[in-house]
């Protein structure tokens, strides 16, 4: 991305809301952006903290939220979701097990 090879493409912007960050820098906001490659095929939608000059909050990098690879988009699981769903289907049988007999 620092090469230029890719375009950033600013989705929204919104006051920032995070209290670490507005201690610090109480003019930052909250930018959701779409990185696309040179054919405008996005790549990346990242969010991110910024100046209001537009630099990313010194520190901090974009959080990547979703990720485009040949047409097909994929999520990044938080790992809280991750831990509650593997927690749930911890607790239910797979279909294929059976309850040992008493």
């Amino acid at each position: 991305m620092k090469s230029g090879e890719f375009a950033e493409h600013i989705i929204a912007r919104h006051a920032c809301s995070y209290p670490g960050v507005l201690e610090r820098h109480p003019d930052a906001e909250g930018i959701t952006a779409r990185y696309r490659d040179k054919d405008g095929n996005d790549i990346v939608e990242v969010h991110y903290y910024a100046l209001p000059d537009g630099a990313i909050i010194p520190g901090k990098r974009p959080d990547p939220k979703l990720l485009f690879e040949d047409g097909v988009m994929y999520h990044m699981e938080k790992a809280r979701d991750r831990e509650k769903r593997l927690a749930a289907e911890s607790a239910t049988p797979a279909s294929g097990d059976r309850a040992a007999d008493a």
